[in-house]
């Protein structure tokens, strides 16, 4: 059985990740419905609806939906997974401008500004990051077949990345961002905004302006410490 996306949302029987994060971890997470999901992609601005992380979600939705109507075992309505931190984000945004998280902090860390006029926490920053840049358990079909030795050969410990699978969402943003994330979720709080601001520089061609007093506030003291004798050098 292939191993895609997917199957890693849906479940199939074993891992299951958030659908609006691909977070694996099953603990504390909440059903949400396919048809649902769909609803909110529709309630979305145009702009919205057509930018990646959407376009993604619409299609793993169309992909849930045509695989519950061939395989469900019952008439209850296909479901998707949601952690608790992405169903509160969604259940008090949906009947507003709705924005989900990935796409919020897209727009964040390369804009250094909210979409929703509400500040991105840095919590949730740090969340995302670690969520984007983890590995979680392979569907239990694919697991299952790993074990079997007439596809031992085939499914070698290396073509399954040893057993676990990452997590597919980050392909959705580029390599300065992946490691951006990477930066972050390997720090503290406390120092998320320095990277943050360091990356909007880099990516800025290090502009001397910026439409955010803190941002260069930010960066000043960035380069205060990174000019003091013995201090580490500023991540680029």
């Amino acid at each position: 059985m292939e191993c895609n996306w997917l199957a890693v949302v849906r479940g199939d029987g074993g891992a299951r990740a958030c659908v609006f994060c691909g977070q694996h971890r099953r603990e504390h997470s909440k059903s949400i419905g396919v048809a649902g999901v769909g609803r909110m992609i529709d309630s979305q601005k145009p702009a919205l609806q057509d930018e990646r992380f959407a376009r993604t979600l619409r299609n793993i939705c169309a992909g849930a939906l045509d695989s519950h109507a061939r395989w469900g075992a019952d008439e209850r309505e296909a479901q998707f997974s949601a952690c608790l931190c992405c169903h509160h984000w969604v259940a008090r945004r949906r009947k507003t401008a709705l924005v989900f998280p990935l796409q919020a902090l897209s727009w964040y860390v390369n804009t250094m500004q909210t979409l929703n006029g509400k500040n991105m926490d840095h919590r949730v920053v740090m969340r995302l990051s670690q969520v984007l840049t983890e590995c979680g358990p392979l569907p239990a079909a694919v697991s299952d077949a790993a074990r079997t030795a007439d596809r031992a050969r085939a499914l070698t410990q290396e073509t399954l990345g040893e057993t676990r699978a990452p997590n597919t969402y980050a392909a959705l943003f580029n390599d300065s961002e992946k490691a951006l994330f990477a930066r972050i979720a390997a720090d503290s709080i406390d120092a998320v905004g320095t990277h943050l601001a360091r990356f909007y520089h880099s990516q800025n061609a290090r502009t001397i302006f910026s439409p955010s007093c803190a941002l260069v506030e930010k960066l000043r003291k960035c380069h205060a410490r990174s000019a003091t004798p013995g201090a580490a050098s500023p991540v680029q």
